[in-house]
């Protein structure tokens, strides 16, 4: 059975929320242990901004567990069991409005999630105006005839969206910051300033959150050996791998496999998501 829930109802806590335009907005807490979130439908849309936490989410696009900038977008009724790894975590919600996408994904757009970022990080203070305009602004990102209108006062540079596209469509464990910022035709340093204007962290924490979600990825989708899956993901060694992941998601690589056995997430249909089944096509061992 599907839970339903309401326009304000998250898995977390936090101070009562804030209302502007037929759109609510929450900053929240993570509060309920992982393996007991249900599988739930919203009333609304909404846009589930992560904050801090590994993030874990059936939307198309998004990675098994987030370590690097994350912004979600849920259509009304779209069955999800998303959720946060062992269930620590924080996250902006927005819910209302609607926008022409029917599928949930994950908004890779710099520019979306430096609004929404930005937000965040002015919830208090922010005037009724301003929380509305964001709102809209972020359902006209995801609505395709009006995503160039909401852009065009801040919009991030071009090859922002190729070096962004480049690290996650790389599969060269040796790639590096400096590379990418050959490829794009920066220098390193002006690219390191871009990312941090509008990604909130450097390209090399870039890098290196999304390597951590591609092992843990492999990790929960495959049986390769952990040696493999730390030169795949482009790490040095499987010691290297396993203090990284444990430093950021509180776990080892091995336990993190065998936790595996929560529920597991799905999307409307209940069928494997497009891009698992693309990830198992893959070479990765």
């Amino acid at each position: 059975m599907v839970l339903r829930r309401g326009k304000t109802d998250f898995w977390g806590s936090g101070p009562e929320g804030r209302h502007a335009g037929g759109f609510s907005f929450h900053a929240l807490t993570a509060n309920p242990p992982e393996e007991e979130v249900r599988q739930h439908s919203h009333d609304e849309a909404h846009f589930v901004l992560v904050l801090a936490g590994g993030y874990m989410s059936s939307a198309a696009g998004a990675p098994m567990v987030s370590d690097t900038p994350v912004l979600i977008y849920n259509p009304p009724g779209t069955t999800h069991q998303d959720r946060f790894h062992g269930g620590r975590g924080r996250f902006l919600a927005i819910s209302g409005g609607t926008s022409r996408e029917a599928a949930a994904l994950c908004l890779r757009d710099p520019y979306a999630y430096r609004l929404a970022h930005h937000l965040a990080q002015q919830f208090d203070g922010a005037s009724l105006f301003t929380l509305e305009a964001c709102a809209l602004q972020l359902h006209a990102i995801v609505s395709p005839l009006s995503s160039d209108e909401a852009r065009a006062a801040s919009r991030p540079p071009s090859w922002l969206n190729r070096a962004v596209e480049k690290i996650f469509t790389s599969n060269d464990p040796d790639l590096s910051v400096a590379s990418v910022a050959s490829d794009v035709g920066v220098h390193p340093v002006h690219l390191a300033r871009v990312f941090r204007r509008f990604l909130g962290c450097s390209p090399g924490e870039y890098l290196r959150g999304h390597r951590l979600e591609r092992a843990a990825a492999m990790l929960g989708r495959g049986v390769a050996s952990l040696a493999d899956i730390a030169q795949a993901a482009g790490f040095v060694d499987q010691a290297h791998l396993t203090r990284t992941f444990r430093s950021r998601f509180d776990t080892t690589p091995a336990q993190w496999r065998k936790s595996r056995h929560v529920a597991r997430i799905q999307d409307t249909d209940g069928n494997l998501r497009q891009d698992d089944a693309t990830f198992l096509q893959e070479p990765w061992s």
